[in-house]
């Protein structure tokens, strides 16, 4: 049985079963900001969108401002192995 991908969005918060940690997405953007990549074939490839979410919870270190960047996939295949826990911003 497959899940349907979600679509994350700006204020959404996602809940980090193993660390028990809370995350807000702020802000959803291209990586390399609509540069033209090519590989070793010369071919176009995906620009890479990514995620900033501000964490909060009991296991942040005393000296990280909360900021991550995730790549969107990256949350997905979180969200999807479970280790990521999605409420939509309503």
């Amino acid at each position: 049985m497959t899940k349907d991908r979600p679509e994350f969005k700006i204020g959404d918060i996602v809940f980090d079963i193993a660390n028990r940690d809370v995350g807000v997405l702020l802000r959803r953007y291209f990586l390399f900001k609509d540069s033209i990549i090519l590989n070793d074939d010369n071919e176009t490839i995906q620009d890479l969108i990514v995620w900033d979410i501000f964490w909060t919870g009991p296991n942040l270190w005393a000296i990280d401002d909360g900021v991550q960047t995730y790549t969107e996939e990256g949350l997905y295949i979180l969200w999807e192995t479970g280790v990521l826990e999605l409420f939509a911003n309503i």
